[in-house]
Order: C-alpha cells, then sequence, then structure tokens
C-alpha cells in the first residue's frame, strides 16, 4: 500500500483551507473595521489574516518529493476538538505555554509565542522552532477504503481501515532546521495525548506503517526517541489461508498426532510454564483460528482465556475465557518454564510464509 495521493492529498488540503480560513478572518475583521470602526484588536487580525496566508503558501508547500511528516490516528467516529482544548492537550505533551487566536501575536514571522489557530477540521500550531498542522477529519482517511485493504494480508489491519469513520493526524509542515524528521518525537508525544478510546489504529504515511491501537502503544509514543518502537507489536498477523493449502493440512495433522505430548507436559506444569492452544471461535457467523492460553482440559474439551484480541468475535475481547471441542484443534504450544523456547507452533510457519507470500502478491497492486 502506499500513501502517496493521501500525502498530496493532505498537504494540498492544509495549505488551501488554511489559506481560505485565514482570507476570511482577514475579510470579516476588514468589514468590521469598515463598520465599526478602528480598533487594535479588529487591526491585530487582520494582520494575522494576512501574514498568515502568506505563511500558508510557504510553508506548508514542501516540495514534491519530500516525505510527509506525520502520524494519524484511525477513529471509531469523529472527535470534537476546539483551540483552547488543543491548545492545553500541546501545553501537556511539549511543555509550551500556548496561546490562541487573537491571544497570541498571531502567525508572524518571527513571533516567539506559541500559538494553535484554527477550527475543526484544520489547526495550525506555532512553536516558534516549527509549525504543525493538526487535521481533525469527520469521514475516513482514504478515499475508497476497500480499494485500500487489497495489497494489505493482515485482516487485523483490513478491518481497522473498513471501520474506521474519522481521523485525527499532527503534521510537521515546517522547522527552522529543515530537519522535519527530527520532530518525530514531537508529534508521537501528541498523539499520546490527543488519543481516546476510539482509536482504531496508528498510520505513518511516510513509511505506510499501521499499526493497531494497544494498550501499550500510548506508553511507548510517550516515550519514543524515534519509531522504530513505536511500531513493534507482538500481535502476529492475522491471515487468511485457504482450507485445502496442503502445507496447512500437514501442519494440522502433526499437531493433532502429538496431542498427547501437550496434555503429558501440562499434567507436570509448574508456575511460569506457558500452555497455549490454537483453535477456532464462533460468534456471530464470524469464525477466527485464535490462540487460547489452556486452564483446563477435558477429554473432549479444552479451556482457556484468549491470548489476543479477535478481530472480529462479538464482543469476545483479551483475556476472555471459551472453550472449543478437543476435535477442532488447529496448534499448539508450550514453554515448560518462563525462557524456555517453545514446543510445537506448527502452523506458525505456514502462516508466516503465506502473509509474506501474500505481501509480495499485494506489492503489485500499489
Amino acid at each position: 500500500m502506499t500513501d502517496t495521493p493521501a500525502s498530496d492529498k493532505g498537504r494540498a488540503l492544509a495549505r488551501v483551507s488554511l489559506t481560505i480560513g485565514l482570507l476570511g478572518l482577514a475579510a470579516f475583521a476588514g468589514l468590521r473595521m469598515a463598520l465599526g470602526g478602528f480598533s487594535a484588536a479588529r487591526f491585530v487580525v487582520l494582520i494575522i489574516g494576512a501574514v498568515g496566508t502568506w505563511l500558508a503558501w510557504r510553508r506548508l508547500a514542501p516540495p514534491p518529493s519530500s516525505p510527509m511528516i506525520s502520524l494519524v490516528m484511525l477513529l471509531k467516529q469523529p472527535r470534537y476538538l476546539e483551540d483552547r482544548v488543543l491548545a492545553e492537550v500541546l501545553k501537556s505533551a511539549w511543555d509550551l505555554p500556548f496561546e490562541t487566536g487573537g491571544e497570541s501575536g498571531g502567525p508572524a514571522e518571527g513571533n516567539a509565542k506559541p500559538f494553535v489557530v484554527g477550527e475543526s477540521p484544520l489547526f495550525m500550531v506555532n512553536t516558534g522552532d516549527a509549525m504543525f498542522v493538526i487535521h481533525n477529519h469527520d469521514r475516513t482517511y482514504f478515499d475508497e477504503p476497500d480499494k485500500a485493504v487489497e495489497s494489505i494480508p493482515d485482516l487485523r489491519l483490513r478491518k481497522i481501515i473498513t471501520d474506521h469513520q474519522a481521523w485525527l493526524s499532527v503534521d510537521c509542515m515546517w522547522t527552522k532546521d529543515n530537519v522535519r524528521a527530527a520532530q518525530y518525537p514531537r508529534i508521537a508525544r501528541a498523539i499520546a495525548e490527543l488519543a481516546d478510546d476510539s482509536v482504531l489504529g496508528l498510520f505513518q504515511p511516510e513509511d505506510s506503517r499501521l499499526i493497531p491501537w494497544d494498550e501499550g502503544l500510548e506508553g511507548r509514543l510517550r516515550k519514543a526517541t524515534d519509531l522504530s518502537e513505536v511500531f513493534k507489536s507482538d500481535l502476529l498477523p492475522v491471515v487468511s489461508v485457504s482450507d485445502d493449502d496442503p502445507r496447512m493440512i500437514a501442519a494440522v495433522a502433526e499437531a493433532r498426532r502429538r496431542w498427547p505430548e501437550f496434555v503429558a507436559a501440562f499434567k507436570v506444569r509448574q508456575p511460569g510454564g506457558v500452555f497455549s492452544v490454537k483453535a477456532p471461535v464462533t460468534r456471530e457467523d464470524n469464525r477466527e483460528f485464535i490462540w487460547l492460553d489452556v486452564i483446563g482440559l477435558e477429554p473432549e474439551y479444552i479451556h482457556g482465556n484468549l491470548a489476543n484480541d479477535p478481530v472480529d468475535l462479538g464482543g469476545l475481547k483479551l483475556g476472555d475465557q471459551v472453550e472449543v471441542p478437543l476435535s477442532d484443534l488447529n496448534d499448539w504450544a508450550y514453554a515448560p518454564r518462563e525462557g524456555d523456547e517453545p514446543v510445537g507452533l506448527f502452523t506458525v510457519k505456514v502462516l508466516t510464509d503465506a502473509y509474506k507470500e501474500q505481501v509480495a502478491k499485494g506489492a503489485g497492486k500499489t
């Protein structure tokens, strides 16, 4: 998947929207001055609009080859955001005393006071040494989500793209030292402060990286010195493999043939040991093969807690207890003690190979 169209669109949208907004601000102030007479406040607003328009055109149009330095949150639903709220959020994230609208000296060249101006869907933020644009849109990030997922084999990531209904991003448009990529840690902290329960995933346009939002991601964003740790995930890709794939048939057959090994090890398990099985779980006509942390065995049933969040199994979530028939066993793995190499994982290599094949196949569609 490539994000060049979305990056260009975002950059153009920022440029045009800010220009229109600031010109409108200037026109409104000019009208008020004509009807109500001169005042210092109205004059400042007029100057903000004029100078801000010029800066928007000069700074928000990097060369076409420039990467989009941005992090994007894909949201379940639109977010309410206004300049004063955003100023408080960024003050917490960046430890800067932001002013808003007419409170500041305006977006003038050399203005030392950090400020936030604008309203949803677009805000301009000046920190003195850099300029950012905050997008807050009540529509999908991708113009055609169904086409955007064609090159993505991971079903979990596909669902993030198809389910999101809004997006919020922090984009660095200009820095004094012209090293915009160095602003990623600052962008990451702002994203962490802006995040709430509506976030489905985090997208980086520059490298076309998408990751599901999880409990640990906010902490990684706050501590980030670069993005290498931010985009690490313990979640295995959820990949669709044909039921008649001979590699998968053979792997499942071996897991079932060697099941007595698992049972014997589970009976003598010690604290710190990890025992897991993979089996299909069905809810509301959706079926997923998912790992369970085993808590009990019966001759015909396996009891366990979901070891990862399902993609789409109704209300089921990480840690929920389920039982599955032994006849549905798909894979198993165990490590007798913490740190031991796991035994089992018969289907993992098949899934890894299938994932690589689907990524290679999808690369031809970008």
